[in-house]
């Protein structure tokens, strides 16, 4: 490969350009800054300042945001599973109530309708309505009469939804 300049030539090509001396005239003159400079300039200082301020404190929301979301996902997950828990039991109370009901509802199936009228009386029409739909026609034929004229009146609407 050949070079333009030997080794030599150029180490005193880098002396001269590194080492040689500044003109007098720029090593003598100051470097004149106008006051609309300087006042950009610490302007511009104080700018990059606030924004290093302002980099920081949003980096500081940012993980104080980033805890606090997963903390709501750890509560979402808790409130998640507690529903589930609650869900399940309330279904395995329902299904007890329904089978007390039905043997309730066995239990008043076998009673006499002159002995079932007096106890039906004394409960709310709703609950009333609510037995009476759970058992067969025919008892329901026969407990009806026996039942206060009223009474059987707001049942029978109940029963067929009259209003």
């Amino acid at each position: 490969m050949k070079t333009f300049f030997s080794p030599c030539s150029l180490c005193l090509l880098l002396w001269c350009l590194v080492l040689s001396p500044l003109p007098l005239a720029a090593a003598d003159k100051p470097v004149q800054v106008s006051p609309e400079e300087m006042e950009k300039a610490t302007s511009l200082r104080a700018r990059e300042d606030a924004i290093v301020v302002r980099e920081k404190e949003l980096a500081e929301r940012q993980k104080e945001l980033e805890q606090l979301q997963k903390e709501v996902d750890e509560k979402l997950g808790e409130i998640s599973t507690l529903q589930k828990d609650v869900e399940a039991k309330l279904a395995e109370i329902k299904a007890v109530q329904d089978l007390s009901f039905k043997n309730l509802i066995k239990v008043y199936s076998a009673m006499s309708a002159s002995k079932l009228a007096p106890l039906l009386s004394q409960m709310s029409d709703q609950n009333v309505a609510r037995i009476l739909r759970a058992m067969k026609t025919d008892q329901v034929a026969q407990i009806m009469p026996k039942l206060d004229p009223e009474k059987a009146v707001r049942v029978s609407r109940l029963l067929g939804r009259f209003q």
